[in-house]
């Protein structure tokens, strides 16, 4: 089968979404399948090329040429409608490819279900976050409470508090003019239940199959080596992985090593945000776009991972991560993360909103090795049931039913 995997952004960038395209490529790849990605190109990388064996075509956004609608110009996320230059792009490397399958990941999956119109492809979209039906991709009302009403007066009050009344009206609105170009996807996989309810929500997503997949990763545990130069030469240390933002709980952890004398340093990895704080407590350390593989080795030298996430995570692959490297796990219970996290056997849940909760969970992992050695050992048998074989098994289903739905669509 020829697919074609378009997402967001692919490696070298760094994120979830990111690593579950590279493997997923890899592994469609390894199994006989002819695999292509496409994804967005930034000022500094939008060249096709070859890599890992896969030909992964970097197309121009037309929004990128325009002033201060990107943050960051090496992370230049797609808009939730059509971009003509994107669409142009697509339908190039279709033209080309012929594929059999697309498959969509992220608030591309607009420009995408544009260039598929009147094609015998079939349209797989993954849903690794509430982007379908939230303009923060967070489904967080007013920075406080995860969101249950989804009413366009509703959506344009909470994204214009988050990024302005300018931007924010014109993403809230834009996402909402686009849910009709949902109709075109043949499938949907989302990675977590609450994720594949909100959709189903949606009025013009209702005809469409809705699979729900989580995200996996491959198992490898780093070899033996030293520390990495992002953590501390020596001593205890607690990590996180992930955008160094509020919805990510950072906050709350500074908070946390403000307040409480830990016996450990706190270590954050990740990518800058909008509102990544510019001042660190005492035993915090902060370090940027660190290529995955220093990640992993920073996860074996840990002695715990903790992800205090603010909003409802679907499937967060940090999580399985830290457990293939068999770390216990502190976590917001909230969202997907106790699909993965089990509360006492793999690590602890607690409310995202109890800081006290953190402090003392992180408190008494540090405290005690033995339980923390338990813990860890019962995660890295429960990331097993999120390797690659079994998920991606799932994933070549979905593309043959979809197949075959688009097939009888067209007669």
């Amino acid at each position: 089968m020829k697919v074609l995997l378009v997402s967001d952004f692919y490696p070298p960038a760094i994120g979830g979404l990111e690593r579950h395209v590279a493997r997923l490529a890899r592994a469609l790849s390894a199994r006989g399948h002819d695999v292509a990605v496409a994804t967005v190109g930034t000022r500094s990388n939008h060249m096709t090329s070859t890599e890992d064996g896969i030909v992964v075509h970097r197309l121009q956004q037309w929004a990128a040429v325009l002033p201060g609608v990107h943050v960051d110009p090496e992370r230049p996320f797609p808009a939730p409608i059509p971009d003509p230059g994107l669409v142009r792009g697509l339908r190039d490397v279709m033209d080309r490819f012929e594929p059999d399958v697309v498959h969509a990941h992220g608030w591309i999956l607009s420009s995408v279900a544009a260039s598929c119109i009147g094609r015998s492809c079939a349209l797989v979209a993954t849903l690794h976050d509430a982007g379908t039906t939230c303009a923060k991709r967070t489904s967080f009302y007013l920075e406080q409470t995860p969101c249950s009403d989804s009413s366009l007066r509703r959506c344009l009050g909470c994204s214009a508090d988050h990024y302005g009344v300018l931007k924010g009206v014109g993403l809230a609105s834009l996402l909402r003019g686009a849910r009709p170009l949902l109709r075109r996807v043949d499938a949907f996989v989302a990675v977590a239940e609450p994720i594949a309810e909100a959709v189903e929500r949606l009025r013009v997503a209702r005809s469409v199959p809705m699979f729900v997949t989580p995200n996996f990763v491959d198992g490898a545990v780093p070899p033996d080596g030293p520390r990495p130069s992002c953590v501390p030469a020596r001593g205890p240390y607690v990590l996180f992985v992930g955008t160094l933002s509020r919805f990510k709980g950072v906050d709350v952890l500074l908070e946390v090593w403000r307040r409480h004398r830990l016996d450990a340093e706190l270590v954050l990895l990740g990518a800058r945000a909008v509102d990544t704080p510019s001042s660190l407590p005492s035993g915090v350390s902060m370090h940027v776009d660190v290529e995955h593989a220093s990640v992993m080795h920073a996860h074996a030298h840990s002695e715990l991972f903790v992800l205090p996430s603010q909003f409802p995570e679907p499937s967060p692959t940090v999580l399985l991560e830290a457990m293939t490297c068999g770390k216990a796990v502190v976590a917001s219970r909230i969202g997907g993360i106790p699909d993965i996290v089990v509360d006492g056997v793999t690590g602890r849940l607690v409310e995202y909103d109890d800081l006290n909760g953190f402090a003392r969970s992180i408190q008494q992992l540090l405290a005690d090795p033995d339980l923390r050695r338990g813990l860890g050992a019962a995660g890295r048998q429960r990331a097993s049931c999120f390797e690659t074989g079994p998920v991606v098994s799932r994933i070549e289903s979905v593309y043959a039913d979809s197949v075959v739905r688009r097939a009888n669509a067209r007669k």
